[in-house]
């Protein structure tokens, strides 16, 4: 079972990824080609700080108060290297979506039916 997390990044583009239990947001992002901003992935740097919007986490306990402050904390700032989460997730990311080379997902297909539902709605089934 694992957790979709939206990853709203600073020029408005939305991505989601999963996050498998245990595993930490940063590193679910890299396996799925999102490059959040990161520097040592120990929690020590804070260059992967982002703000969870949403959703229930464990903060981890293996960073610095340079990285991550308590009052940081209380105000709803992650490090996403030490982030793992516990339920589906909305994290903004101060960063533009160029910044992490994130890219709209290509996927090749075929339309496989058109259904006319109503006078103004069509129901496209994709085949992939």
């Amino acid at each position: 079972m694992g957790y979709r997390i939206a990853l709203n990044f600073e020029d408005g583009a939305t991505r989601f990824i999963t996050c498998a239990p245990g595993e930490t947001v940063l590193d679910a992002a890299f396996r799925q080609r999102i490059n959040l901003p990161m520097d040592c992935s120990d929690g020590v740097c804070g260059t992967c700080k982002c703000r969870c919007e949403q959703g229930a986490y464990d903060l981890g306990d293996d960073y610095i108060d340079e990285a991550l402050t308590a009052d940081e904390a209380e105000e709803g700032l992650v490090l996403t290297c030490q982030m793992r989460v516990s339920s589906d997730c909305v994290v903004a990311v101060p960063v533009p979506s160029s910044a992490c080379k994130v890219k709209p997902a290509v996927h090749e297909g075929a339309v496989a039916a058109v259904d006319l539902v109503s006078d103004s709605t069509i129901l496209l089934t994709l085949r992939l």
